[in-house]
């Protein structure tokens, strides 16, 4: 390697050895979550609701595009995956990092996400810069999500950075809503211009906080991440495309074997339906309320703001995932959704039955309850990520998160794309239309039964596949510690039965295949 090379190596590494992360650290890694939180609050806060008012979409219309897209996305998913994971294989990662360089070419393309928000433009144009902005929010999660296991092995300092970045995505959550609900009680809600003036103005806030990540954080050297030879001078060079097509079938092969990890397909599994459901709320929640409650987007985006319940609770979060591990926690977290669905719904029926004063209070009472339970829903899957490719570690022996991490997006895109196109269907079957001041009965309790309905039960499915967890601090400082041993030369002959015994009942597997 060249001394330009190996000083470029060196700074986008930012150090060779493991650092100690500091609350400084924390800030700098979490405030990339405003762009990745708060992306998927404003799209899914008011963009159905923008392009049926003033773009000229019916509500089927608005959910196919932003269902077709992730769907495009699922596919992205996996290609940005194993790409990211693998460039240090060329120059290019070489010089300017695998994760990173992403983060570096992600801030500014952000600012091209303002024509989701301009109204008189052509159907094509908007599907067009949607299609580009969940592809562009795909490459951002795939080289953001790792950033935890690749700046610290250390259980508690990824729980730290865990933390404070859902508190970061939470704040910035909570605030887009807010903002989002004074700037229509100035401008009012009927014109475009209010909805233009806080949409643009965030997407320029996404812009800034991924150029801030980017500054901020670091990642695994090639060696760390089993790259060492490509660092020492036997790196790929060109990437061609003849040359990714040749591997095709190795990626697909490379995808697939994540699967093979007992832990994490129950962690996909939770992972997929608590996300789908909250993308399924999200793009239904102020319908519920105009409709379904009868009250105004203002208020709507009111109560979204009472998500801001939970940012006190995220250090609480981070105490208990670390003290009573991830399944004690899921059970905790589940139940209390399962009661604020409950109460959102008591709300709907009580609408219009007792005074409004009083209604407000137990609306904004059971919207308190639901927040704080839904963001701790957030959290939990994305503190138990990290883990999830260190047990992968003691099959492979390779560090594989954006492998785990594309594969994850990409039925997470499926599964959204296609929860959202039936949405635009279910909701269009019952008669809904945007149009309207007001929607038929039949209208209101489909809307209803999808908005609830869905979060239900996918809760109550999440709650028993979390029963069967068995990653924790403990489990996963086991794994560590055998990776390694193995790593300096010991013997699987000589594994304690201890470890041996979590080994299997993390990977499925048996030890023996293990290491390989």
């Amino acid at each position: 390697m060249s001394d330009i090379d190996s000083k470029a190596l060196r700074a986008a590494m930012s150090g060779t050895g493991p650092r100690k992360i500091t609350m400084r650290q924390a800030i700098g890694f979490g405030v990339g979550d405003c762009y990745g939180g708060g992306q998927l609050t404003l799209i899914a806060t008011y963009l159905s609701l923008f392009w049926t008012r003033f773009c000229g979409m019916d509500i089927g219309t608005a959910q196919t595009i932003i269902g077709l897209s992730a769907l495009i996305s699922a596919v992205a998913a996996l290609v940005f995956g194993v790409l990211d994971d693998n460039l240090y294989r060329y120059d290019l990662g070489l010089r300017f990092g695998r994760r990173r360089l992403l983060l570096m070419v992600i801030g500014p393309l952000i600012l091209l996400g303002v024509f989701l928000w301009i109204p008189g433009l052509p159907l094509a144009v908007y599907a067009a810069a949607y299609v580009f902005w969940v592809v562009l929010a795909q490459a951002f999660q795939t080289a953001y999500n790792p950033l935890p296991g690749e700046m610290t092995p250390d259980f508690n300092s990824r729980a730290k950075l865990s933390t404070v970045r859902l508190f970061i995505s939470t704040g910035i959550g909570t605030a887009i809503p807010v903002a989002g609900g004074l700037v229509l009680a100035v401008t009012g809600e009927t014109t475009p211009r209010g909805y233009m003036i806080f949409t643009i103005g965030s997407t320029v806030i996404f812009a800034v906080a991924v150029f801030a990540c980017w500054r901020s954080t670091w990642e695994m050297t090639p060696e760390a991440a089993g790259f060492g030879a490509y660092a020492r001078g036997g790196r790929d060079g060109h990437i061609g495309a003849a040359r990714w097509m040749r591997r095709a079938a190795k990626v697909l092969r490379e995808y697939a074997s994540t699967l093979h990890i007992k832990e994490f397909r129950k962690h996909l599994a939770i992972y997929l339906l608590v996300q789908v459901s909250m993308d399924v709320f999200g793009q239904t929640f102020v319908f519920f309320v105009v409709y379904d409650w009868n009250r105004t987007a203002a208020f709507a985006s009111l109560l979204l703001g009472c998500a801001v319940v939970s940012l006190p609770l995220m250090p609480v979060f981070g105490w208990a995932m670390t003290k009573i591990g991830p399944k004690r926690l899921y059970a905790i977290n589940f139940t209390g959704c399962l009661i604020g669905a409950a109460w959102l719904c008591a709300a709907w029926a009580l609408a219009g039955r007792i005074p409004g004063g009083a209604w407000t209070v137990f609306a904004l009472a059971g919207a308190l309850w639901f927040f704080a339970f839904k963001s701790l829903c957030g959290y939990l899957p994305w503190a138990v990520f990290p883990y999830i490719a260190d047990i992968d570690q003691i099959v492979t022996r390779r560090y594989r998160s954006a492998t785990f991490s594309g594969i994850q997006a990409s039925f997470r895109q499926l599964g959204s794309g296609l929860a959202t196109i039936a949405v635009g269907v279910i909701l269009g079957a019952v008669g809904f239309d945007a149009t309207r001041d007001m929607q038929t009965p039949a209208a209101r309790l489909g809307l209803g039964a999808v908005l609830l309905g869905w979060f239900a039960c996918a809760m109550a499915i999440c709650w028993i596949v979390s029963a069967h967890l068995n990653i924790s601090k403990r489990t996963d400082g086991i794994v560590l510690k055998e990776i390694t041993r193995l790593r300096n030369g010991g013997a699987k002959a000589d594994v304690a039965p201890e470890t041996r015994s979590v080994v299997e009942r993390l990977t499925g597997l048996d030890y023996d295949d293990c290491w390989r």
